[in-house]
């Protein structure tokens, strides 16, 4: 009976072990550069990412498309060029069906005629902003008090995740599996007095910005030697001003 128990422990690791190893993340780039034809689905998006569910793989297959010029990319370009769309409408699929389920994905990539199918998930953007209410003195060609104005600033910053895969259609494996993190901040800076003179980003417009930045960073994880770094909370705006707190001039960052 002692002994038994001693099978019985490794048996039950090896099930463990076998049914979490599906989903891990997987960041080796995809092998583009071998493949005939890459299928760009349209991604899944929430009601508050706006059209970049759209605009992203059309965007990214754009990129793509100069950067492999022996790969022929199959993404939805317009609402009449909708290759992807029209394939899914024909076979009673969503973006969300391929999303979460791998074969699915496949078999739309094969219907297609394509080697590898890339598929994402555009989460709720966070929008936010913060005031810095303390005053700030901008020095101006005189020393002193009055060679300056009193200032305020603002930071408005947008935080978006998509997570992001990569099929090979003949096998139905997941072979790129990520999540891709984007963020981009903005910032204000106004004497007290113009406070309500001052128009700051909307939603859309942030949207707009992420849409195309968002963008840069997927390509880069997918083809990292290929495509330049886009770095992850860049300032998209800074004040052409130039401040002084307590502890010495403020850096926008």
């Amino acid at each position: 009976m002692r002994s038994l128990r001693f099978l019985l422990i490794p048996l039950s690791l090896l099930i463990v072990v076998g049914c979490g190893g599906g989903g891990g993340k997987l960041t080796t780039p995809p092998p583009f550069e071998g493949s005939t034809r890459v299928v760009i689905a349209p991604f899944v998006a929430d009601s508050k990412a706006g059209n970049l569910g759209k605009w992203v793989p059309i965007n990214l297959g754009d990129r793509f498309a100069l950067a492999f010029k022996q790969t022929e990319w199959i993404y939805d370009q317009s609402d009449t060029v909708n290759p992807v769309a029209a394939k899914l409408k024909e076979l009673s699929l969503t973006p969300t069906d391929i999303f979460e389920d791998a074969a699915l994905a496949a078999r739309v990539g094969k219907a297609l005629n394509a080697d590898l199918i890339v598929v994402g998930q555009l989460e709720a953007p966070k929008f936010q902003r913060k005031d810095y209410n303390q005053p700030v003195k901008r020095q101006g060609r005189q020393v002193g008090i009055s060679g300056s104005a009193t200032y305020i600033r603002v930071r408005q910053s947008a935080t978006i995740h998509i997570p992001l895969k990569v099929i090979e259609t003949n096998s139905g494996g997941v072979i790129f599996n990520d999540s891709i993190i984007d963020y981009v901040k903005y910032w204000f800076a106004f004497q007290t007095q113009q406070r309500g003179q001052v128009t700051f980003k909307s939603e859309t417009e942030i949207l707009a910005d992420l849409g195309k930045h968002l963008t840069g960073r997927i390509a880069h994880a997918l083809y990292p030697t290929g495509m330049p770094e886009v770095e992850e909370g860049e300032v998209l705006l800074r004040p052409n001003v130039e401040l002084l707190g307590s502890g010495g001039v403020i850096q926008f960052d």
